[in-house]
């Protein structure tokens, strides 16, 4: 996540430092990797443009905190919050959160250590993906001689007031009817038709219009990364799952992804990488003959699974992520412990008599996942479950997740 910072000093009285917020705006490669067509680079992305724009002082701007999300605000964890250490701390989060919801010309900080100010900033604005329309603060600093005597903080925003209201309109809208469909099941099933729901009416593409917030992915349906991940946020958190935005890294390039709570126990979650159909390398699956719609590789995953490709932010606050019950493979009862044939073909049976099109396997460690690939690739078992193929098979697999992907023919 690059930050920028400016100081101007206004008189012999204030300090005023401006901060935005902005994540590269490309992803970095897909999580599928065929052994016809190799793995993919991640595409460069360009820097994000930065903004140190304050908003007009007699501006009133409307909140885009509905009535209904105002209601279950205080029943919804929130990770970056909770791992504030001090009392300070949390007192200046709900200043700075109070004071971007309800577009405070300045407010004045309970605090009088500015060092504090970007890492809370930063906490709030992983917990609260509603917030589309900031992208930085303003702090100013008052001084008797070389003694602080006050802080004050300002949003910084990247729109007018009547342009968040007419959008706040349109995203709650937009988030209801995503939300109709949610099932009565637990936290998996509402987690997974989310996740699900998000990735069909998403489409991944570099340069989309607010790629950085939800509009692009409520109002637009493409985004990148940062859009993917914070609307998939705002989703989880509508639907009483508590979740926060992560950002880091992959392969050297801004990524951002989530974690999500789950039946008590803490998740990573990549929707960008969850939208397998997004081109690699110049060229997608459907030159192959295969269209996948979605990749479960990275939905609800181990801190384990994920830090294999993704490199978190330092000294970004992460709860633990070890739990593997809402793993989807597991859930879904497609994890082999051992490459056992009889095994396989059970879940290759369960796939065509449910009349699914894909058929997906992942493998409890490395041996195993050698022992199934040359079972079922290098020996070509996979035809022994497959009669009606005229001798060829579109698939992926993913050594690093021990996955594989099989497409049966309609």
């Amino acid at each position: 996540m690059d930050w920028a910072e400016g100081m101007k000093r206004l008189g012999l009285v204030f300090l005023t430092v401006l901060v935005s917020l902005g994540i590269a705006a490309g992803c970095g490669g897909g999580g599928w990797l065929s052994r016809e067509t190799g793995s993919a680079d991640v595409p460069a992305a360009p820097a994000a443009a930065v903004s140190e724009r304050r908003p007009q002082e007699t501006e009133e701007i409307p909140v885009f905190v509905s009535a209904r999300e105002r209601a279950v605000e205080a029943e919804i964890f929130r990770y970056g919050y909770s791992a504030l250490a001090t009392e300070e701390e949390r007192l200046l989060y709900r200043e700075i959160l109070r004071s971007l919801q309800e577009r405070e010309e300045e407010t004045e900080l309970s605090t009088l250590n500015q060092d504090l100010l970007e890492p809370v900033f930063a906490a709030v604005m992983a917990d609260h993906p509603e917030i589309f329309y900031a992208d930085g603060y303003s702090c100013t600093s008052y001084r008797l001689g070389d003694t602080v005597r006050k802080l004050t903080f300002a949003g910084s925003y990247t729109m007018d007031g009547q342009e968040i209201e007419r959008r706040a309109g349109l995203l709650e809208e937009a988030i209801d009817g995503w939300l109709a469909g949610l099932p009565e099941g637990g936290d998996y099933e509402k987690a997974r038709y989310l996740y699900e729901t998000l990735i069909f009416h998403t489409e991944y593409q570099q340069g989309a219009q607010d790629n950085q917030n939800i509009c692009s992915v409520f109002l637009n349906g493409r985004s990148v990364c940062q859009g993917y991940a914070k609307a998939l946020q705002l989703l989880y958190q509508r639907a009483q799952l508590p979740a926060m935005l992560v950002t880091g890294e992959v392969n050297g390039q801004g990524h951002a992804w989530i974690v999500a709570r789950l039946d008590g126990e803490w998740y990573h979650i990549d929707p960008t990488w969850g939208d397998a159909s997004w081109q690699q390398d110049g060229q997608d699956f459907a030159a192959e003959g295969a269209q996948p719609s979605v990749n479960y590789d990275y939905f609800c995953v181990t801190a384990e699974q994920i830090l294999k490709t993704h490199v978190p932010d330092e000294g970004q606050p992460l709860p633990d992520c070890t739990a593997v019950e809402d793993n989807y493979y597991r859930k879904e009862g497609c994890f082999l412990e051992e490459a056992d044939p009889e095994r396989i073909g059970e879940i290759f049976r369960r796939a065509i008599d449910a009349g699914e099109d894909i058929v997906r396997l992942q493998c409890s460690q490395d041996s195993v996942y050698e022992e199934a690939y040359r079972f079922l690739i290098e020996e070509q078992g996979v035809f022994s479950w497959l009669p009606g193929t005229a001798g060829s098979v579109a698939y992926a697999d993913n050594p690093q997740q021990r996955t594989f992907c099989f497409w049966l023919d309609p």
